[in-house]
């Protein structure tokens, strides 16, 4: 018996769409078709897919969900309108020429939100963890005490911004900072409870501050302080190999370190510790 002619129709999935083809002369015999190999099946659905790319559909493809056609170049003000408030030092001495112990200036009050969002217009969260640190002191007599605990010593602090892959609880470092009191109290406390640094010594402000790679350890009469950063660029968290940005106005491109850690240190590092000494003053 002649095989039956019947109107087919082939649909082949592809993603998230699906590509629909018949003869061209609308009629299509299956019947005296072999069945394909599973390989050229396989084959089969490949250049199907290709022409539904080509013209005939649109196919889903698999890759990351955050594009940086989202991403706004990030803006960074080295020169901020305004930074946080004044850190007071009216605090009064403990025995040993330390302030109060319990009453040192948070390290967190050193990359605080205002100051880091006159930095970043865009941020829009900034998340900080205060932790406690056990100091070993030597006092004013030179005798050595045990060693006490300064409530929020040492601090982390990670800026956000408001695209995917890039917010503060994202998990990725974008922007972030570490940033210590070493010590504070009288002159003659702060000198001999301040370590030794090796580095660039530069004058800023009222501070001494010796500059090495990506931190800045600097002593004022009466505290001692310590600001790291960490910054990467964003485009490995988006799929892309370039990241954006606008540095006092100027729009400039990153596809990899050249030039980067360079520009946070003098743009954004620099500025932060700049703040934080202004404050203390």
């Amino acid at each position: 018996m002649a095989a039956r002619e019947t109107r087919s129709v082939l649909r082949v999935s592809c993603g998230s769409c699906w590509f629909s083809s018949a003869a061209r002369r609308g009629k299509l015999n299956l019947l005296n078709r072999p069945i394909l190999p599973r390989m050229q099946r396989g084959v089969t659905v490949a250049i199907a897919c290709a022409a539904a790319v080509l013209g005939l559909s649109a196919c889903g493809g698999g890759g990351s969900s955050a594009s940086s056609a989202s991403v706004e170049p990030i803006e960074i003000v080295s020169k901020p309108a305004s930074v946080g408030d004044p850190i007071s030092l009216d605090i009064p001495l403990d025995e040993s020429g330390a302030f109060v112990f319990d009453q040192w200036p948070s390290a967190c009050a050193l990359t605080d939100k205002a100051t880091l969002s006159g930095i970043f217009p865009q941020a829009d969260d900034v998340l900080q963890s205060g932790k406690d640190r056990e100091v070993k002191l030597l006092s004013v007599g030179g005798d050595s005490r045990p060693s006490v605990t300064v409530p929020d010593a040492d601090c982390n602090t990670t800026v956000g911004f408001p695209f995917d892959g890039l917010r503060a609880t994202d998990g990725h470092v974008v922007v972030s900072f570490i940033s210590t009191i070493e010590a504070a109290g009288s002159p003659t406390f702060v000198e001999r409870n301040t370590a030794h640094k090796g580095g660039q010594e530069v004058q800023i402000g009222g501070a001494t501050c010796v500059v090495t790679q990506n931190r800045y350890d600097c002593t004022m009469e009466n505290i001692a302080f310590g600001i790291v950063v960490d910054a990467r660029t964003y485009g490995q968290y988006v799929g892309e190999g370039e990241s954006a940005y606008v540095v006092d106005g100027e729009s400039v491109t990153y596809s990899g370190g050249d030039g980067f850690d360079e520009m946070v240190n003098e743009k954004v590092l620099l500025p932060v510790v700049t703040a934080a000494i202004q404050r203390l003053s």
